[in-house]
């Protein structure tokens, strides 16, 4: 099975197609997604009981009960927001690999898993505990299944949406899954930061969305062929405001 830590390093990254073309032919967009106006106040933590939570291998400074739906670091980075980018004609790939989204201390890790249509996702089970895992889907189709300690599932998407994921047996636990049709993605890590690689040469625009801060648009970006173009795309309580909460 494939480690917590290396798991947790892949979603921060937020890498996209793992083939994705690369070299002197293609370019990069990177940067940070960045808070707007003033920083919202820590979420409390989640309320679990310490006894519901019997089996979970929690980390060795005790149970992680923050609440992930809104982190925004130090210097304003904003964690957990999906970057897509869609090129008319360019080819997508579908990794051959699951995408794993493991729970873990009764948690799921990552909070926001990407899986590109056609692809699978691997509902892994690390703790000593059954979970049950619970999805609302509207487009593809739901599921409600028990995944015993130390075992997977794996599920096949294959329309673009944007699905909820609850334990119904762990009620505090809550991910996401994007499924999306675009060519390149990623998840920005708790810094806010992002990178999508093998990009062909031209002006784009890029999409984002957060669980809270509903989706949008960024300003466009220019990529050259062997360089990195930066783009740090703003949001906050404005865009709150205008987008609005999926719930």
């Amino acid at each position: 099975m494939i480690s917590l830590s290396l798991l947790m390093a892949a979603a921060a990254l937020g890498a996209g197609p793992a083939s994705a073309p690369a070299g002197d032919s293609f370019g990069t967009i990177s940067g940070h997604v960045v808070w707007e106006g003033d920083k919202p106040a820590a979420k409390p933590d989640l309320a679990i009981d310490d006894k519901a939570a019997t089996g979970c291998k929690h980390p060795a400074d005790g149970m992680d009960k923050k609440d992930d739906s809104l982190l925004v670091d130090d210097k304003g980075g904003v964690a957990n927001v999906v970057i897509t980018l869609t090129i008319d004609g360019a080819e997508k790939k579908v990794p051959t690999e699951p995408v794993v989204l493991d729970q873990m201390g009764c948690r799921f890790h990552p909070h926001v898993a990407v899986v590109p249509v056609g692809g699978t996702l691997r509902f892994a089970n690390s703790d000593d505990t059954n979970h049950n895992i619970h999805t609302y889907p509207k487009k593809n189709e739901a599921m409600n299944k028990q995944v015993a300690a130390n075992s997977n599932l794996d599920v096949k998407y294959d329309k673009a949406e944007v699905i909820d994921v609850k334990c119904d047996v762990h009620t505090w636990m809550k991910s996401y899954v994007v499924v999306t049709d675009a060519n390149f993605f990623a998840v920005t890590g708790k810094d806010g930061s992002y990178k999508l690689e093998g990009i062909p040469p031209g002006d784009y625009e890029l999409t984002w969305w957060h669980e809270e801060l509903g989706k949008g648009k960024t300003d466009k970006v220019h990529v050259e062929a062997g360089k990195v173009a930066t783009l740090d795309p703003k949001v906050g309580a404005k865009k709150e405001a205008a987008g609005g909460r999926r719930h």
